[in-house]
């Protein structure tokens, strides 16, 4: 049974849960630890910071790492990743310099100089981590989330063992060195020492990269819209302890965001081979198991947690946060069709559908941002998932919408080229 599932790529989609779960469980933990011992200050200060990395990420992948994904299975890969490797890496070096300038800027508590060092490795992981999953190596990319995950567990154990109060600036520098060694080693074993191609030519590509990122961008700048804005909206219109109310409905949901995510990074290699294969009907196929059975087995996790919610509250979380049943419904189904959005995003990068991508993330964002005002005035905050939920039907519509007329047009030439072979 075990050698039947691995053989059927059972092992990549485990490979690819360890790294997304090793994700979360060390944003969980710090997030945890800080709770536990740190001040609001504190607090505050890290999710500033882990939160602006991934704006900053999201930014950079637009020009970058997003193109592995529409390279073929072959050595005629390999010029344009080391041209994408080297704009990446001049990239996480601005960012670098920028946040060195913004330091002293922010003033007490957000200044943290460590922050310098923290960007950059993130960026540098996230690049990693994508060129890994494009080749479908989901175990190096498990061991670029299981480096930070052990070299932050060590600073938050020994800062319990020795008494210390929790550090925010260590727990950055360590994070981001980490995951920017970590990444740096992958890519020399993945890709050899003359990994990046600074040369003349592979400036040239950096050009035909940025004209080709326009999309992209757009689609990933709608994305974090679509997904920060509740947690503006709802704190500037009823304040922390609403915001607080939503939290601790999704927390015990968020094991179930690991299944979308994890099919996301181990669906990359297979999705790739498959189109230049020609193998509609097999891409197709892969997309919506992906995205049905991750949104099935979130939904009856949601259904479970409401279903105990009396328990949750009473032990969990010390009699705080009663009568949030209905609330983790909603949540739950907003992670089911962030599910068929996760299938979506990876069907479209493979496509090189990004105008699509980018149609679909902004439809939605915009259809949230729209609903969610007057929701939240009829139905105070869960109102917020209300909208979001509107919004996440109408950006999995236009998501299926690319895929199909991908898969038409991929099929078009598929047919093509057998024509021409065959005359």
């Amino acid at each position: 049974m075990i050698a039947r599932l691995f053989r059927k790529g059972g092992l990549r989609y485990v490979l690819a849960f360890a790294d997304q779960g090793l994700n979360a469980l060390l944003s969980l933990g710090v997030t945890l630890w800080l709770i536990r011992r740190g001040s609001a200050e504190q607090l505050g200060t890290y999710v500033f910071w882990a939160n602006t990395v991934l704006v900053i990420g999201t930014f950079i992948t637009a020009f970058t790492s997003v193109h592995i994904y529409r390279l073929p299975p072959t050595s005629g890969r390999y010029a344009t990743e080391r041209a994408i490797l080297s704009a990446n890496l001049t990239m996480a070096a601005l960012a670098a310099l920028l946040t060195l300038a913004v330091v002293p800027l922010l003033g007490h508590p957000l200044g943290l100089y460590a922050a310098a060092a923290f960007v950059p490795g993130i960026v540098i992981g996230l690049h990693a981590r994508a060129v890994a999953t494009a080749r479908g190596d989901m175990g190096s990319a498990a061991a670029i989330s299981a480096v930070p995950f052990v070299a932050v567990l060590a600073v938050v154990v020994a800062e319990a063992w020795l008494g210390a109060p929790p550090s925010v600036p260590l727990l950055l520098l360590v994070n981001g060195l980490s995951q920017g060694v970590a990444g740096i080693v992958i890519i020399l074993r993945l890709c050899g020492p003359g990994a990046a191609d600074f040369s003349a030519s592979a400036r040239r590509r950096w050009r035909v990269l940025a004209r080709r990122s326009g999309w992209s961008l757009l689609a990933g700048m709608a994305n974090e819209t679509f997904t920060r804005l509740y947690i503006f909206m709802v704190f500037a219109w009823f304040g922390a302890p609403a915001l607080a109310t939503l939290t601790a409905a999704q927390t015990m949901l968020r094991p179930a965001t690991l299944l979308a995510g994890a099919f996301g990074s181990a669906a990359r290699g297979p999705l790739a081979s498959r189109r230049h294969a020609g193998d509609t009907h097999g891409f197709l196929k892969l997309l919506v198991l992906g995205g049905t059975a991750p949104a099935i087995i979130t939904l009856v996790l949601g259904g479970l947690i409401a279903a105990l919610w009396p328990w949750v509250s009473a032990w969990l979380y010390a009699g705080r946060y009663a009568g949030l049943e209905n609330v983790v419904l909603l949540w739950s189904v907003v992670m089911a069709i962030s599910c068929f959005w996760v299938a979506g995003l990876a069907g479209l990068q493979s496509l090189a559908r990004l105008r699509s991508l980018a149609i679909a993330e902004v439809g939605g964002a915009i259809t949230c941002a729209i609903a969610m005002p007057p929701l939240l005035w009829l139905l105070a905050p869960p109102g917020a998932l209300v909208a979001i939920i509107i919004g996440g039907c109408v950006q999995v519509a236009l998501l299926a919408y690319g895929v199909l007329k991908g898969l038409q047009a991929l099929g078009h030439r598929r047919r093509v080229t057998l024509r021409a072979e065959a005359g």
